[in-house]
């Protein structure tokens, strides 16, 4: 009797759908749960919960006035309708706050255990609320984003590249902050922190250049995070075009011929960045200011300056590094 010759199975166009429906249903599911919190009701818990958590921090770390509050307030706001997730918050914060907790370490003679501990609760006290009240973005959550959600996701998933570019950020970091040691920034902060009880660190020298670079290593990994990795892994519609650029007035025009020639996840960098170096900026200055005794705003501005200068700088070698063929 002849042998029965195992039947083919065919693939199905169902069963090629198969996973990016399976995707779609743990997307969804996810979501539905969220929506059952009306949007404004979210945002509502997430300041509360913010500012409510973050009382916990020492007061002679953070200081304690209503305009600090207010400004708390306002960051938590941003980050909301600017649509950060979870895991963009705890970056962002980590970069804006890094100027002044640095400053407080290396110079007021801060022990670094209550620093850290500091630093750690106005992070997770923020972060928290967002991964609790918003899904996380389709480049946070690879492993249920569909795969046309994500561009560059074997970039994104190389170890090496991660290690890489968190090294690169961190260059970026030393350099700015070490040139600026080894140059104008000492007498700057002579002339506008009166009383500083420590200047040492910025006299350091190309011995301090390792300690400096180890120490800025996790703000290397957040940059990377929060610029690198939202930009890289951003998947474009066809035809998708800067909205303010719609239009017949000059200013569309001037949109068009600038913002519009760029490609849309080099908007997505360009705009993190510069969002980047205005939160350090702007946060340098209440914070410092608000907390610190005999710290002028300028001197506070020019500290944050240098930060806001370093963030632009690994910004613009993020997108040095995107401008290769086949990112």
């Amino acid at each position: 009797m002849p042998a029965k010759t195992p039947k083919k199975r065919t693939v199905s166009s169902t069963d090629k759908t198969r996973p990016a429906r399976e995707f779609a249903m743990t997307a969804t599911a996810q979501t539905s749960r969220l929506a059952c919190i009306p949007s404004p009701a979210r945002f509502i818990l997430v300041v509360l919960g913010s500012l409510i958590a973050s009382s916990q921090t020492p007061r002679r770390m953070v200081g304690s006035g209503g305009g600090l509050i207010a400004w708390r307030a306002v960051e938590v706001g941003l980050a909301w309708i600017l649509g950060f997730d979870g895991r963009d918050v705890a970056s962002f914060l980590f970069l804006t706050h890094l100027p002044t907790y640095s400053l407080l370490s290396f110079f007021y003679g801060i022990r670094p255990t209550s620093a850290l501990i500091a630093y750690g609760v106005t992070i997770v006290s923020t972060a928290l609320p967002f991964a609790l009240l918003r899904r996380p973005s389709s480049v946070h959550d690879l492993s249920h984003a569909p795969p046309d959600a994500v561009a560059n996701r074997n970039i994104l998933q190389d170890k090496t590249i991660t290690i890489f570019t968190t090294v690169l950020a961190t260059s970026v970091f030393s350099v700015v902050l070490y040139a600026s040691y080894a140059t104008w920034l000492p007498t700057q902060l002579v002339i506008h922190f009166e009383g500083l009880p420590d200047i040492s660190a910025a006299h350091a020298g190309p011995a301090g250049l390792p300690v400096l670079f180890l120490t800025l290593l996790p703000a290397g990994w957040a940059a990377r995070d929060f610029l690198f990795v939202s930009s890289t892994g951003y998947s474009s519609t066809p035809g998708e075009s800067a909205s303010c650029c719609e239009g017949e007035y000059l200013a569309s025009a001037i949109c068009r011929n600038t913002w519009g020639k760029l490609t849309p996840k080099t908007r997505v960098l360009v705009s993190r960045s510069i969002i980047l170096a205005l939160g350090v900026l702007l946060n340098t200055i209440v914070q410092v200011a608000g907390t610190i005794s005999d710290v002028s705003i300028e001197g506070a501005a020019t500290w944050g300056a240098v930060w806001a200068f370093a963030m632009l700088t690994a910004g613009a070698t993020f997108g040095w590094i995107e401008a290769v063929d086949g990112v």
